[in-house]
């Protein structure tokens, strides 16, 4: 028996799903890049399962960039706002604003029965195949998703076309990241970050090629790690003193040490915040 979708659903698609799996309807068909993606999903939830934790980033730094996110969506929201998260993942960063009305979509069918389960109206779908009609949500987050997209003019466009004119898109994505670890063979993932971000090129991709308002930008994910330090040294020359700042820092307030580390250190992830004209333009062609 073939699912109908409620009338509310409808008035939010452009297009019929293609099928349904459980009650979340599918409107991309699975390929070698989405297969990729659900087992680096796979993996994270096992890992959730069995350890309770992230295997790729540390929980502090999760947090502490999910933080400065939500941060952003309620500065530019109001109750009764509608908001797609692009990438909704497991639900976390949705499950922070019950005043909206949450929308959320993925590849992962796994991450999205989750999401779902928090009250988010969730679809599958790559960015690519934008199955949301145009301009319909007050604010669209995209968190951890322009780093792994195929076409990244094309994602943009898509994702901007579904924002209301004068609507706020909030993006963060890794900064300043060395990619060269996805390279390497040992890498388990064929398709993990394929692009770069910092804020010249952030600048360049929002205000030249769509030409929307970039109001703000905020770094935000704060660790003590060499690979992220602003002045690149050769610790194997300084290894007493690296003993010595360890039994420093443990002498130090949490304060004081995260002050130290933010003065040290790039942050691992930046958001930017960008407006949508109000008067209608067709973005990126």
């Amino acid at each position: 028996m073939v699912r109908r979708m409620h009338a509310v659903d409808r008035q939010m698609f452009v297009r019929e799903p293609l099928r349904f799996q459980g009650s979340i309807p599918v409107f991309s068909e699975s390929n070698v890049y989405t297969a990729n993606y659900e087992q680096i999903a796979d993996d994270h939830l096992v890992s959730l399962r069995e350890t309770g934790s992230n295997p790729f980033i540390p929980e502090r730094l999760w947090v502490q960039t999910e933080a400065s996110t939500v941060s952003l969506i309620k500065k530019h929201s109001k109750a009764g706002d509608r908001i797609l998260d692009v990438g909704v993942g497991l639900g976390r960063l949705l499950s922070h604003t019950p005043e909206l009305k949450r929308y959320g979509m993925d590849i992962s069918l796994a991450y999205l029965a989750v999401a779902q389960e928090k009250g988010i109206d969730v679809c599958y779908s790559l960015v690519e195949d934008m199955p949301y009609t145009e301009n319909c949500f007050d604010v669209v987050a995209c968190t951890d998703v322009l780093e792994h997209v195929l076409d990244l003019n094309l994602a943009c466009r898509k994702i901007l076309s579904v924002l209301q004119p004068g609507g706020v898109l909030v993006v963060r994505v890794p900064y300043k990241e060395d990619l060269s670890e996805y390279t390497d063979g040992s890498c388990p993932y064929e398709y993990v970050h394929l692009r770069n971000f910092d804020e010249a090129s952030l600048y360049l991709l929002f205000e030249r090629v769509f030409k929307v308002e970039l109001c703000e930008m905020v770094k935000a994910g704060y660790g003590a790690s060499v690979s992220r330090l602003k002045c690149k040294i050769d610790f194997r020359r300084f290894t007493r003193v690296l003993a010595a700042a360890h039994w420093v820092a443990g002498l130090l307030s949490q304060t004081v040490r995260d002050s130290l580390v933010r003065t040290a250190c790039e942050p691992y992830e930046i958001s930017v915040v960008v407006r949508k004209p109000v008067e209608a333009r067709s973005f990126g062609d």
